[in-house]
Formats: structure tokens, sequence, C-alpha cells
């Protein structure tokens, strides 16, 4: 450790309310400028076949990134809304993190990334009703 380490200060990791603010925040941004995508459950259906469109365009790494945080938000929020879960924030996967009542911790960005790199095996639609199962 070096003589200055010790006046560096990493900020704090987001409460789970923080999290929660930022998330639904940038779902409905998302949603609204992005994908015009409602809030009703069926919505779930469309992911897949937005991420291939997307993919279809031959997007920059950027523009990945940029889908990875707004579709998992949406997606995420998709998870808190109709299956009663809440966003919270992990330190250790430094991630934002719905935790459902069924006692699953969804990772929704993580989902989005993986369906953009690995394709269809890795799909939204399955993930979301994953998540919504009782047990």
């Amino acid at each position: 450790m070096g003589i200055l380490d010790r006046f560096r200060r990493q900020p704090p990791d987001p409460t789970g309310a923080e999290t929660a603010t930022i998330m639904i925040d940038l779902a409905e941004t998302f949603r609204t400028g992005t994908a015009r995508l409602g809030w009703d459950r069926t919505e779930a259906a469309r992911l897949d076949a937005l991420c291939e469109g997307f993919l279809a365009t031959n997007p920059p790494p950027e523009y990945k990134h940029n889908m990875i945080m707004g579709l998992g938000a949406y997606l995420g929020e998709l998870l808190v809304r109709h299956g009663g879960g809440r966003w919270e924030y992990d330190p250790r996967q430094k991630a934002a993190v719905v935790a459902m009542p069924n006692g699953l911790q969804a990772y929704p960005h993580n989902k989005v990334a993986k369906r953009l790199e690995h394709g269809p095996e890795h799909s939204l639609l399955t993930f979301y009703q994953y998540g919504l199962a009782e047990r």
C-alpha cells in the first residue's frame, strides 16, 4: 500500500433503493426510446427477436454495451413488476441483481450479454419464465 492509498476513497456501493432508481430509469429510457415496448408481461416474448434484429446490424462493441445495459434493466424490471422481485446491488459481482421471492438471484444484464454473445440458447424469454416460477 502506497502512502497516498489511504487518502483514496472508493465510492460506496449503491443501496438497493439507489440501484432500483437507476435501473427503473434506464429501463424506462430503453422501453420508450429504443425498443418502444410496454410493461405487459407478454413483452418478454419479443426480446429474443429484438436481440436478433440488433445483431443483424453488426453493431460495434459500445452499442452492444448500451444494449446490454438498457435491455438488461428492462428485463429485470419485468421480473420486478410481474414476479414480485426487487432490485438490489451485489457488491461481490459489482452488478445490479433482481432478488425474487422464490430465492432466485437474477442477473438480467449478464443474461442479455450471454444472449448477444452466444445466441438463442440463452433465451431471454426462458430466463424471464424461469424467474417467475414458484420454485
